[in-house]
């Protein structure tokens, strides 16, 4: 099956590592230029030397989702290099705060002072990329936006409360958004990953050992990898696989879909 992604253009946001890094690589093989987003710039430097020894060409930019004025330059130094936009996946997610590893409460457990650090990313990021993008696909009259949201937001996970109301709202987005720009012939879709073994899993396995709750999450994680019907984790390449068909034109009649990729754990 012919792609045709060669020479299109596509931005992945949190390129740097796990879901993203794995995105980015399959674009660059299957022809198409990449810009490199991450706020790790010595990471996402290491992903445009793998994409440009693909053959692809690469530029890395560094841009917080959550700050339109940065986002808007992003957009504009990929026009300013390639001279066109065709593909954004919004991907960015929250792996740190304020240095430390990320760690999802109870609800009760929360301060409406913490809300902003999961919402801002994975709400607003999204609607800040997605706003800045639809210009250069509007002048163009083509361009496919992927989001990346999660079955928190489908179903239900624990300490997943407010995450899964930011990842729902980004489902919700998707849908209206796709039926807005339908007939200026720009699709958008979203990818819902289940448990997925990316940076952060990595880092809640390797420190199972090392925190009670690390090692809660540890073994909510293998409860929840058992109980699905591949009876395993997934991996970034699983999730890279779907994205990159969903920019193609191989899913040329597709929109406004949210498609789950979590081993059939959570069927709706």
């Amino acid at each position: 099956m012919n792609l045709n992604l060669e020479g299109k253009v596509a931005i992945v946001t949190g390129a740097a590592r796990g879901m993203g890094r794995a995105t980015t690589l399959t674009f660059a093989r299957e022809g198409a230029n990449v810009v490199i987003d991450d706020i790790d710039l010595e990471a996402a430097r290491l992903v445009e030397e793998e994409a440009r020894a693909i053959g692809a060409q690469a530029i890395v930019v560094r841009a917080d989702v959550t700050k339109p004025d940065e986002v808007r330059q992003m957009v504009n130094d990929t026009l300013a290099k390639f001279g066109r936009l065709d593909i954004l996946v919004n991907n960015a997610g929250i792996l740190y705060v304020n240095g430390k590893p990320a760690d999802r409460k109870f609800f009760k457990d929360t301060t409406e002072e913490e809300w902003p650090a999961e919402i801002d990313i994975t709400l607003y990021g999204v609607l800040n990329c997605s706003r800045a993008a639809i210009e250069p696909m509007l002048r163009q009259k083509s361009g496919s936006i992927i989001n990346i949201a999660s079955d928190a937001g489908r179903g239900a996970m624990p300490r997943g409360t407010v995450y899964g109301a930011g990842k729902g709202g980004c489902v919700a987005f998707t849908r209206h958004l796709a039926l807005e720009l339908g007939q200026s012939g720009i699709r958008v879709n979203c990818v819902s990953p289940g448990v997925i073994r990316t940076t952060r899993i990595e880092a809640i396995e390797s420190g199972a050992k090392l925190s009670p709750e690390a090692t809660e999450a540890h073994k909510v994680l293998e409860q929840l990898a058992q109980k699905s019907p591949l009876g395993r984790i997934g991996n970034p390449q699983e999730i890279a696989n779907v994205v990159v068909f969903l920019a193609s034109d191989a899913s040329s009649y597709v929109t406004g879909q949210t498609i789950s990729v979590n081993g059939g754990d959570l069927m709706p």
